[in-house]
């Protein structure tokens, strides 16, 4: 009976994984920035209850921008300016996170960093050309 059971359980867990993975909570919520990793990846410190929080790394929904360790030292200097342009801008607004969802790594959500008028920090790094549209593939920064 008891083998029957963990059966049972693994039988399920990828069902419940795959429904998790389809879940996407709409937001906003408010965050504490912990660090940037990079221009898209930050970690983030989100209250979830009164006095519990959590800290999940963060990838934004939509964007790729150069890698810190990039195959060229172009791409490593744009990854520099993105990672600056992102603390720079969390410095000077109050974001929150929006469409949260589970991303293909594990431990890690995407979702959109945005302000109250609804700007977010993937569209101000793709102004800036710091960023390019994630198109399923690492975008390509070396000649």
């Amino acid at each position: 009976m008891r083998v029957l059971s963990v059966i049972c359980v693994l039988s399920l867990s990828p069902l419940i994984s795959v429904a998790q993975a389809k879940q996407v909570l709409p937001g906003p919520f408010p965050f504490e920035l912990v660090e940037v990793i990079d221009g898209d990846t930050f970690r983030a410190r989100v209250d979830i209850w009164l006095g519990q929080s959590v800290t999940v790394r963060v990838r934004l929904k939509g964007v790729d921008t150069p890698e810190i360790e990039g195959k060229c030292a172009a791409e490593k200097k744009l990854a520099r300016q993105a990672k600056a342009f992102a603390e720079n801008w969390f410095k000077k607004n109050q974001a929150e996170l929006v469409n949260v969802h589970y991303g293909t790594y594990a431990g890690r959500v995407l979702a959109t960093a945005q302000i109250k008028n609804g700007e977010s920090l993937s569209a101000a790094l793709l102004a800036e050309n710091l960023a390019k549209p994630y198109r399923g593939r690492r975008a390509q920064w070396c000649d």
